[in-house]
């Protein structure tokens, strides 16, 4: 009897060793399939509203932005209003206020003037408002996923954790059994507990929860490549944000200024590696599985670029102050 029984306790170890590597690895494999995917309609909510938009003029001369400046105003006012379409009346306005001319026709013409720039900074800001209202968006979307993912790799670890507890009690409880029925296996019981103890630890480090979501209308791919035109920017923030600074080949633009700000945070993963590669085909691309560390990312990156469009509007408020008034009052909030 006493034989049997011991046979039975030797047993035992190995199968609380298997029940804690099978543990560890439902809980991993509940966590990948049972990880939530993006819904394709909260990709058309966040699709920014392009509709029947004008384009701006185009872009004035290198020549017409230099004469602007020589008419007083400041060299960033003046691209900023080119990147708006506003470049062509904020000259003439600032030439026909150099001039003096007074008199009913020459103010009409100067209320005339002020008002399509003022239309043109009114539409911009629209456009930044919108456009940042559509990253907001974006963003929303990750972090729903990415809350969700951290939700089940949060009940994975309680799950491994109580696991772990159980593996431990039961070594203690089996090892001390037989160092009182004076077996000589309760080191070998001990040994086998602590391999199970460490396989539920070691399950806590392998794998991660994980979730499908699309970026079919990626902003991100197109900050990065940098087309001519963008289908999801308005022209305006496309422009302010793809001009360089002075007309100056060798100056980067706003959106070579974000990109480099991502290598530098290495959001992408350590330059040249493996890693960058695979994560800037899943950041870039049409969407994929995320997990939690590239959702962050993600946000990280959206941010960055969220900043650098809202400073658009110091820009515009910037040219609003410059804007010469109506009636020869000088630049306007002065």
């Amino acid at each position: 009897m006493r034989g049997r029984v011991g046979a039975a306790l030797l047993r035992l170890p190995a199968i609380l060793l298997l029940a804690a590597l099978l543990g560890g690895g439902c809980a991993g494999s509940a966590a990948r399939e049972g990880a939530p995917s993006a819904q394709s309609h909260g990709e058309l909510l966040c699709a920014p509203r392009m509709g029947a938009r004008r384009e701006p003029p185009p872009a004035m001369a290198s020549g017409d932005i230099d004469r602007l400046v020589g008419l007083g105003v400041p060299r960033a006012a003046a691209e900023v209003a080119d990147a708006i379409g506003a470049g062509e009346p904020l000259l003439h306005l600032a030439a026909l206020e150099a001039e003096g001319r007074r008199g009913t026709a020459a103010q009409l013409r100067l209320l005339h003037l002020r008002q399509a720039v003022m239309d043109r900074i009114m539409l911009a800001m629209l456009d930044v408002s919108g456009m940042l209202a559509a990253i907001d968006c974006e963003g929303e979307r990750g972090d729903q996923l990415r809350v969700r993912l951290q939700g089940i790799e949060n009940r994975r670890a309680r799950r491994l954790g109580i696991a772990s507890i159980m593996v431990g009690a039961l070594t203690a409880a089996l090892s001390g059994g037989l160092s009182v029925a004076g077996s000589g296996s309760a080191d070998v019981v001990a040994m086998v507990g602590g391999l199970g103890e460490a396989s539920v630890a070691t399950a806590l480090l392998v794998g991660s929860a994980s979730g499908k979501l699309r970026t079919e209308r990626n902003l991100l791919r197109d900050v990065r490549e940098q087309p001519a035109r963008s289908e999801l920017f308005p022209a305006t923030v496309w422009r302010y944000l793809t001009r360089r600074p002075g007309g100056e080949a060798g100056r980067p633009s706003i959106a070579e200024t974000v990109v480099a700000a991502w290598r530098a945070a290495e959001l992408l993963g350590e330059p040249g590696s493996e890693t960058e590669r695979s994560r800037a085909a899943l950041l870039f691309g049409p969407g994929g599985t995320y997990t939690v560390e590239e959702l962050e990312a993600r946000d990280a990156m959206l941010d960055l670029l969220e900043a650098s469009i809202a400073l658009m509007s110091e820009d515009l408020r910037m040219l609003l102050q410059e804007l010469p008034a109506a009636g020869g009052q000088g630049p306007a909030g002065r």
